[in-house]
């Protein structure tokens, strides 16, 4: 498992953290990865002397559109699994209730796992043939972090730390891994705040009296 430089630039996809920043053509090193590990063998039917050709044109597809799939923002599963978290969402309440009574929120050590199970479904002539399972996971390990929340967001982070492991598995089969360090945006305000809690529902409109017929 190779180490990962430190993420400097926001956003940083999931693409790019698992492939490389300068990737040119992550499809393509999808496509020899699952070639090397003869990942469509045996996906489609047909003669033995077709399965070559067919099984490079399942991989190129395969990784086509697994390669669509890693088009995510770390970041955004990182706050997602914050909306999560306990103590965020106490301060949620609170500072929903008192707007203009920011909180500070001091986390202990802890983990987030984001994992991800799309798959593909390939089809000959229109008709399924067989269906294509991807894992995605990305665990993050975060220490040392205090939050600023206001109004039920998460708008700053103080200080902290974030290191990621990253897996993308097709059929069983690891196609890349790594592990390395999520460069948090601290000491600024969020450009786009978390929200820790679900929008409150309006109120319905008050009902103008009735007064029955005597």
């Amino acid at each position: 498992m190779t180490a990962a430089p430190d993420a400097d630039v926001a956003p940083l996809t999931v693409r790019a953290f698992l492939l490389g920043p300068q990737s040119e053509d992550s499809a393509a090193t999808i496509a020899c990865t699952l070639h090397d590990h003869h990942a469509a063998a045996g996906i489609l039917p047909g003669p033995p002397g077709l399965a070559g050709a067919a099984d490079r044109a399942v991989e190129s597809e395969l990784a086509r559109v697994v390669n669509g799939f890693l088009d995510l923002d770390l970041f955004s599963l990182l706050a997602h699994g914050w909306a999560k978290h306990s103590e965020l969402r106490a301060a949620a309440h609170r500072t929903r209730l008192s707007p203009d009574v920011p909180e500070l929120v001091a986390l202990a050590t802890h983990s987030i796992t984001s994992t991800h199970h799309p798959s593909v479904e390939l089809l000959v002539d229109g008709a399924p043939v067989s269906t294509v399972e991807v894992e995605l996971t990305a665990d993050f390990h975060i220490r040392a972090l205090v939050a600023a929340v206001e109004s039920a967001r998460l708008t700053e982070l103080h200080s902290g730390q974030c290191d990621i492991e990253a897996m993308l598995a097709v059929r069983g089969i690891q196609v890349a891994a790594r592990q390395g360090r999520l460069a948090l945006p601290l000491g600024r305000r969020l450009r786009a705040p978390i929200e820790l809690l679900p929008p409150q529902t309006p109120p319905p409109p008050a009902q103008p009296p009735h007064f029955g017929a005597g």
